[in-house]
């Protein structure tokens, strides 16, 4: 999640835009990760729960504090956060990854944003210059671009492109739920809480005793270009660690030097990053049509991000992809 921050100068800066650039070459890698485990046979399910538990047990050195002051007030919306955001968000994303191209369901999920927008509009009346209302219609075309682009719709099930749509919809319910979380928790305390309801969430449907910890030993590869064959335990250690609080440390450090919004505009990179890494390590590739209709998408969000930061509207916050 995003720290409110003030932006600095100097070699301070270029530091902070580099740990935000971290923060999306690592989702991007981790979603490539997950795309090959779920491509051996782990269910999307199944791994999403590890992840999450994972993930859950290694920043609860960051809740403790917040657990020891911890209000009954808090737990709706961090119960919310942690369901819609961790649990449907990404248990939809990986459903979808499994089902379609990394780079397509990036740029469609990644048309949160969009979504942001217009029901910060319709909700709370806040208007966005022309450009701006033009480049969402601009961010629309260029998701049919890269979706239909394809010589085979884009390499995009109906299945995927209706779970895609379902994580999209996650990620901005859960973009406006984070700003009713509780802002005297710390950053990395916000983060670890929600992951203690998502993963109280994940329970009953995945418990951890039916976890397929007896396949752990068994070799995963990635297919492509680049690609290299490792253990699957190693595979899953690397979305825990670097995947799911790599991720969150870089964001959140990044995002206190540059301050939410320009890190929310650099992490836009991701889907572009997401392309590359499918490319090299699980053999994706998109057709010329489809990159255009991505780098579209990409450019014209950046701008209506652009625009709702200079109206004053909150900045996006990751979730845990």
């Amino acid at each position: 999640m995003a720290a409110p921050a003030t932006p600095r100068s100097g070699n301070l800066a270029v530091v902070g835009y580099v740990l935000v650039f971290l923060s999306a070459l690592f989702a991007a890698f981790n979603i490539a990760t997950a795309t090959m485990i779920i491509d051996v046979g782990i269910s999307p399910l199944v791994l999403s729960a590890m992840r999450i538990y994972g993930a859950g047990f290694l920043l609860l050195v960051f809740s403790l504090s917040a657990l020891r002051s911890f209000r009954r007030a808090w737990i709706i919306p961090f119960a919310l956060f942690g369901v819609v955001g961790l649990v449907i968000g990404q248990g939809t994303a990986f459903i979808a990854f499994s089902q379609a191209d990394v780079a397509v369901v990036l740029v469609i999920i990644f048309t949160a944003p969009l979504a942001v927008a217009v029901y910060q509009r319709v909700r709370l009346g806040e208007r966005l210059p022309r450009y701006a209302n033009g480049a969402v219609l601009v961010a629309v075309a260029g998701v049919a671009l890269a979706v239909a682009g394809g010589a085979s719709v884009g390499g995009i099930s109906l299945i995927g492109a209706v779970f895609a749509v379902l994580s999209m919809i996650a990620y901005a319910v859960s973009v406006i739920q984070a700003a009713h979380l509780p802002r005297e928790v710390a950053p990395l305390a916000r983060t670890g809480l929600a992951m203690l309801f998502a993963a109280a969430a994940w329970l009953p449907i995945v418990p951890p005793w039916t976890l397929p910890f007896d396949r752990l030993d068994e070799t995963a590869t990635f297919v492509g270009r680049l690609g290299f064959s490792l253990p699957l335990w190693t595979a899953i250690a690397f979305m825990i660690l670097v995947g799911s609080v790599g991720i969150f440390v870089t964001w959140i450090g990044g995002t206190s030097i540059i301050g939410a919004g320009a890190s929310s505009v650099v992490g836009m990179a991701e889907p572009v990053l997401g392309a590359i890494v499918a490319w090299a390590l699980l053999a994706q590739a998109l057709a010329p049509l489809q990159a255009v209709g991505i780098m579209v998408t990409v450019l014209a969000i950046i701008v209506v991000e652009h625009a709702r930061i200079r109206a004053g509207a909150p900045s996006d916050v990751p979730v845990d992809r």
